[in-house]
């Protein structure tokens, strides 16, 4: 299936290819990962415990694999295989949206999960976000080894990580055929919008291989938490082609977010506050504005006239640092704080203006469709 992405922060002009990105990704656009037969692959978060006889809690490459590996999962639908990983020891597993929605964009009518172990499970999609490419689904299974979030505050550019996954799902092999590649997080908070969906904001940038059928599978730290679902690879914009060690996973805190609303409702009910374009508060940007350097927020750049925000009386220019419970220190924690309060909600906004931290009630609306 292709999915056209582009990536915001600071690539606009980078596409993003095939793998757990599209193959034909054109200059300018990022692509979903297709499955290995042409389709999308999936992704699930698994929660774990973290071994305790392990300097620091950190594992070798093998030992990481040895202790995930019960926890990945391969999902297949009738256009194709993805990967996929468990959140929750009942059943509960997470991939990505085009993995079982396939070229249509409808849910798949059968989807087949099989374990490492061999054992196999008809899967339910429990629902869908298609803003984020996320989808979770549910096996009659208990019992079942669980990976955990990391908080991508505490991970840090440059270090180790370890993508795994059903690359071109490879047949043979031990346990259940899975590949492994290990890689850095190159970067955090990039953005990756799917043509017809929203930015996925809060994603992270891996030079560990990703390839068609690792979409929806887990990019993990040395101690095991899941540090993202890959998703995306990028092309190189003069030549069309892959781009060598340039791939993107949807971030752990979106993720999280979006499991705990399909799991309660089967859906995600964005709140919107009608803001057109923001960005992360920057040291220089802070002095400016006579904001605290260690102040962390958004800056908006304008408001949508009418919007709730605007009817609230922010404007451009405010640095936005909470919405309801949720403290906002770049764009990542603002859509994960309007994906946790959700559109109808009256929700308090903190902000600074002129240096001065303010507050407003807002009444969140619903993000505009098309």
């Amino acid at each position: 299936m292709r999915v056209k992405m582009v990536l915001a922060a600071g690539l606009a002009g980078l596409g993003l290819l095939g793998g757990a990105a599209c193959s034909d990704a054109s200059p300018a656009d990022l692509r979903a990962a297709p499955e290995a037969n042409g389709t999308a692959t999936a992704t699930a978060t698994v929660t774990l415990s973290r071994p305790t006889s392990l300097p620091a809690g950190q594992m070798t490459t093998a030992e990481l694999v040895q202790y995930a590996e019960p926890a990945i999962v391969r999902v297949q639908t009738g256009s194709g295989v993805g990967s996929g990983f468990v959140v929750d020891p009942g059943g509960y597993i997470i991939t990505n949206a085009h993995v079982v929605t396939g070229a249509t964009g409808r849910v798949a009518s059968a989807v087949t999960v099989t374990m490492s172990d061999g054992a196999e499970y008809p899967a339910r999609v429990v629902g869908v976000d298609t803003r984020a490419d996320i989808a979770l689904l549910k096996v009659e299974a208990s019992g079942l080894k669980a990976l955990e979030f990391a908080n991508l505050a505490d991970v840090q550019v440059g270090q180790d990580v370890v993508a795994m996954g059903f690359a071109l799902d490879l047949q043979g092999g031990e346990g259940g055929a899975f590949s492994v590649t290990r890689g850095i997080i190159s970067q955090k908070n990039r953005v990756i919008n799917e043509g017809t969906s929203a930015a996925i904001f809060g994603s992270v940038q891996t030079d560990a291989a990703i390839n068609h059928g690792n979409s929806g599978g887990p990019l993990l730290d040395l101690t095991g938490k899941v540090v993202g679902v890959n998703t995306a690879i990028a092309p190189d914009p003069t030549t069309g082609e892959r781009a060598p060690g340039i791939g993107f996973a949807v971030g752990a805190d979106i993720v999280k977010a979006i499991y705990e609303q399909l799991r309660a409702q089967g859906r995600v009910n964005r709140g919107y506050l009608g803001i057109q374009g923001f960005e992360a508060l920057r040291p220089a940007v802070a002095r400016q504005l006579g904001i605290p350097e260690k102040e962390g927020g958004v800056v908006i750049r304008a408001v949508v006239p009418g919007g709730p925000v605007a009817q609230a009386g922010l404007q451009a220019r405010d640095v936005i640092v909470r919405v309801g419970s949720v403290e906002v220190n770049n764009e990542a924690d603002l859509a994960v704080a309007l994906i946790k309060n959700q559109a109808g909600q009256r929700v308090t906004v903190e902000f600074y203006r002129d240096g001065k931290r303010m507050s407003a009630e807002v009444t969140l609306g619903s993000p505009p469709t098309g």
